[in-house]
């Protein structure tokens, strides 16, 4: 089934939501059913903007521990052009340190065919595996795909849990995304993330696995409000394409709330089951 039949099963509930709160940010909240356009524009941006910023936690996590690794060696672990990673001050014993992952001022395309352009500084207040630890992640003049990336990300060692792997807090405050086509998406995120595998193989990155609990939400480009509540921890693994599983809980402004389980998906292929008002629609992606 196509996966577009998602969002016309979605529209077709008729059962409707609406508020008014004058905290809102602006702009305004739509404040009446979106149409089918703007709830499949809005679901588009999500996923758009959640993978951006996805692969800006990516990169901060990547500079971090290879941070960890310059330190030790007291030296600086460029190589190549593109992205160059200076790490303020140099040494083992003064702390916060600044990392600053700098891409250049036109789009440098990455080992993973994403172009890059501006800064990511990253601020520490330790190693990245030691409990407590604080990074700070800001973006200066940074794009992604052209798209620019504001906001303020906050990654916090919680330590270890009773599985004995560590536990990153992570908090995006202001999320915003500009499209090359001056669209403006907004996002925020309070999530956990369990560091379940891939801990002591350094040299490959594709092996970590992350659980992934908590909440994001945001306000697209129509003005569309949307919150996702993880149900059931999202298995991610580092490389996939496609949350292997998991269980979210969608709510859309002006929509009844729906459920979407990746129970059974791989890297290569997401099969995905929507839960809308009692009935299951299976989606493949």
């Amino acid at each position: 089934m196509k996966k577009n039949i998602i969002y016309l099963l979605i529209l077709s509930l008729g059962i409707f939501a609406f508020s008014c709160d004058p905290d809102d940010p602006t702009p305004e909240p739509i404040q009446q059913a979106p149409s089918i356009d703007q709830t499949i524009n809005a679901i588009s941006e999500y996923a758009l903007v959640n993978k951006i910023f996805s692969d800006s936690f990516s990169e901060a996590d990547k500079a971090a521990k290879n941070g960890d690794k310059q330190l030790e060696a007291q030296k600086y672990g460029q190589a190549g052009d593109y992205p160059v990673v200076t790490i303020t001050p140099l040494d083992t014993t003064t702390w916060p340190k600044n990392i600053k992952v700098d891409y250049g001022t036109s789009n440098y395309v990455c080992n993973d065919g994403v172009k890059r352009r501006g800064i990511i500084n990253i601020q520490t207040t330790g190693f990245y595996r030691e409990a407590g630890t604080e990074i700070t992640v800001t973006y200066d003049g940074f794009y992604h795909n052209d798209h620019k990336v504001e906001g303020t990300m906050k990654v916090v060692n919680a330590g270890r849990n009773d599985n004995n792997n560590l536990v990153y807090n992570v908090t995006i405050a202001e999320g915003k995304i500009t499209t090359p086509q001056d669209k403006i998406i907004y996002f925020n995120e309070n999530t956990s993330r369990e560091w379940a595998a891939g801990e002591n193989t350094v040299f490959d990155p594709c092996d970590d696995n992350y659980l992934i609990g908590g909440s994001q939400d945001g306000m697209s480009s129509d003005s569309i409000e949307y919150t996702l509540t993880v149900q059931q921890k999202l298995d991610i693994l580092a490389c996939c394409k496609y949350v292997r599983a998991g269980v979210l809980k969608i709510s859309i402004t002006g929509i009844l709330p729906f459920t979407v389980n990746f129970d059974g998906s791989t890297c290569d292929e997401a099969n995905i089951v929507a839960t809308i008002n009692g009935a299951e629609y299976p989606i493949t992606m």
